[in-house]
């Protein structure tokens, strides 16, 4: 009796670990499939490993996200407020790629060039922010800044022809 009673513990105890890993690995997953960190995102967490284009562009802009975030930047107003912008844009065009998704082939493939382009351009701010936000000379920080925002422009442009199309 004393044996049966040990094995219900044994089985009980190995259950509840087993529930408590599979929980923290849906977690795990769920917060890397976020676009920026804290922010859920709609994309399906199918997303992290399909080789759908959607889900391709949503794993480049996740990626893009990560290196914004490990720029060693001088933050002042104007570069931390170029960051949220960043990431409302990339937080945008994600949400476009989950809708893009949802549409049959043929209206799908006619919005992928335009997601594609809109997740370049936020690739490119990104890069165009690493590069200034790095920068000690306020001429060349304030003309990178520029740029950074001629891209976010680029990217809004093309969110309202998604949206729109």
């Amino acid at each position: 009796m004393v044996w049966i009673v040990i094995a219900l513990l044994v089985f009980v105890a190995a259950a509840a670990a087993a529930a408590v890993v599979v929980r923290r690995q849906r977690r795990d997953v769920v917060e890397r499939n976020q676009v920026v960190p804290g922010r859920p995102t709609n994309a399906p967490l199918s997303w992290a490993g399909s080789h759908d284009p959607e889900a391709r562009l949503h794993r480049r802009l996740r990626d893009a996200m990560t290196a914004l975030r490990t720029v060693a930047a001088i933050d002042d107003a104007t570069t931390i407020g170029l960051r949220a912008s960043i990431e409302e844009s990339a937080v945008a065009v994600d949400n476009q790629l989950v809708s893009i998704a949802a549409l049959a082939r043929e209206y799908r493939e006619q919005r992928l060039p335009q997601a594609h382009r809109a997740v370049e351009c936020v690739e490119a701010a990104v890069a165009q922010y690493a590069t200034a936000a790095t920068r000690h000379a306020t001429t060349a920080l304030e003309a990178d800044l520029a740029d950074v925002r001629a891209q976010l422009a680029v990217v809004a442009e093309i969110r309202g022809e998604l949206s729109a199309g």
